[in-house]
């Protein structure tokens, strides 16, 4: 008499299967989750990219609306490694001080206030801070020499904040020739003015230097020194300055 095999698999057989689908879906599941920290990846470079680009529209807004207000107060200036900007306070919905006055439309309340703006690299991220709105000089100077705080993170995994100026060497055709000068070093100063004789005395001297120091030059270039992931390395932007004198 023959005898007939159960129906079903063995032990062994159901073994064998569950090992190969453990393995199938370890593999699965590696490659789900190299796809998904892709993607994280990407979203994190994203933001980070965006964040970048609209603080240096940012800045650019603020440099571009620089205006020098004389000996205390330059356009620009650079303190304790901050970049510090005297400013038009922004108009609503895009208007301009100097278009609508050459129009001889009517200015809005407070068109002409200033602010001052400083920009630095502390804690680890690039951080902008600004002051209130005013029309007195001596609140703007106040702010000018302790800039307000808090201040607003910009971008996180900054290292470091670098600023030159860009000088002409003189007036009328000496204009069409310049370089790139490190603020508070003589070559600035000797950029901005030409260098007092030998037998100059100190106040010609120190009334040269002063003069240098308010001088508003004709660009800005700003440096930044990145850390981390998903930015490394060091980011170098010009920018152009309307009012220069």
């Amino acid at each position: 008499m023959l005898r007939t095999r159960p129906a079903g698999f063995t032990l062994i057989e159901l073994l064998v299967a569950v090992t190969i689908l453990a393995v199938v879906a370890a593999l699965g599941w590696r490659g789900l989750d190299t796809v998904a920290r892709s993607r994280d990846d990407a979203r994190r470079a994203f933001d980070v990219s965006a964040r970048l680009a609209d603080g240096l529209q940012q800045m650019g807004d603020d440099l571009r609306h620089a205006v020098s207000q004389g000996a205390g107060l330059p356009a620009v200036s650079v303190r304790g490694g901050a970049l510090c900007i005297v400013r038009r306070v922004p108009q609503p919905l895009g208007g301009d001080v100097r278009a609508d006055a050459d129009a001889g439309i009517g200015l809005p309340p407070g068109a002409g206030m200033l602010q001052v703006v400083c920009w630095m690299a502390r804690d680890g991220a690039l951080q902008r801070s600004a002051s209130a709105p005013s029309d007195s000089r001596a609140v703007l100077q106040a702010a000018l020499q302790n800039p307000p705080l808090p201040a607003l993170t910009i971008l996180p995994g900054v290292a470091g904040l670098q600023v030159q100026f860009y000088r002409y060497a003189g007036v009328g055709l000496l204009q069409q020739s310049g370089a790139w000068v490190n603020p508070g070093t003589s070559a600035n100063a000797a950029g901005a003015t030409a260098a007092p004789a030998a037998s100059a005395s100190a106040a010609a001297a120190a009334a040269i230097a002063l003069a240098a120091s308010t001088a508003t030059p004709a660009a800005v270039r700003v440096r930044l020194v990145f850390t981390g992931q998903p930015l490394t390395g060091t980011l170098q932007r010009d920018f152009l300055l309307d009012d220069f004198e």
